[in-house]
């Protein structure tokens, strides 16, 4: 595989400090093909660690499914206008009134709606492109201004919300469930896209880390992952700290509640912890 597009990327990583992005705030997308390797863990509870470490930071729901909402926003909360309105060119809203805050100091989200299905065949039809950078024109020039860091949660597939979450963020985050050696086929197919919309829509979109998630090292499972990673992929192209599997995360959110507020001082709050401190230092030399 080093041979390859992940090798290409590895140089990529490497100037990353050299890239020129806008120090005003930076976009992360969280994705990749394969469902069940935690995306919405990830992105939920790495932008709660920023947030409190001080950061200013919005997370933006873009799966249907919507359980970034549901674990970000209070319960019974009533959402006016939200990624549906966003993206539905027959709308006219302003992406500030898309924006809520949530119960975790200097943390915002934009929802979503099981609605927003809907817009994907308009998506697809459309033949200039313009529905799939809808999200880019009407959310970076705020997101950039307003926050230190930006996350797009992702479906679990490579289609139009995805595509269109690519198309908007400066940086993906790719995870890889621990669990299964499945989810390394969605890591290949998840960087390839990563190499081909760099290539065409977005020129500035940059590969930032593989996240080894759920991690059990008592495992035959766990250990394979790893193992295949550290032969196929450089360090320098995967985040240093690891999250573990624990049963707080479940427990976190069956509570629609972070690990971080449900249970500081858990393995699992830990390693966010650690993961949020790690970003910081890659992204102080920007």
């Amino acid at each position: 595989m080093k041979g390859g597009t992940p090798f290409l990327l590895w140089h990529e990583c490497r100037s990353l400090h050299g890239a020129s992005v806008m120090k005003e705030g930076f976009i992360i997308a969280v994705a990749t093909n394969k469902g069940g390797v935690g995306k919405t863990t990830i992105t939920c509870n790495l932008g709660h660690a920023l947030a409190k470490l001080g950061k200013r930071v919005l997370i933006v729901d873009t799966d249907n499914q919507c359980n970034t909402t549901t674990t970000l926003m209070t319960r019974n909360f009533s959402i006016r206008d939200s990624l549906y309105e966003l993206l539905n060119p027959d709308d006219n809203v302003k992406v500030d009134s898309c924006v809520y805050a949530t119960p975790y100091a200097n943390l915002s989200c934009l929802p979503n709606v099981p609605e927003t299905s809907g817009l994907e065949p308009s998506m697809i039809e459309d033949k200039t492109g313009g529905l799939l950078c809808r999200l880019r024109e009407k959310l970076r020039p705020y997101a950039i201004g307003k926050f230190d860091y930006t996350f797009i949660d992702t479906p679990p597939n490579l289609g139009s919300f995805v595509l269109s979450a690519l198309y908007t963020a400066d940086f993906v985050i790719v995870p890889v469930s621990a669990r299964s050696t499945f989810s390394l086929e969605g890591l290949v197919k998840a960087i390839n896209l990563i190499e081909r919309i760099k290539n065409g829509k977005n020129p500035d979109l940059k590969f930032l880390r593989l996240l080894i998630n759920e991690v059990d090292r008592r495992t035959s499972s766990s250990k394979a992952v790893i193992e295949h990673l550290k032969h196929n992929f450089p360090r320098s192209m995967m985040f240093r700290t690891i999250i573990p599997i624990n049963a707080t995360f479940h427990q976190a959110e069956a509570l629609n509640k972070t690990i971080i507020v449900h249970n500081f001082s858990s393995i699992g709050s830990k390693a966010f912890r650690n993961l949020a401190t790690e970003v910081l230092d890659i992204f102080r030399g920007i």
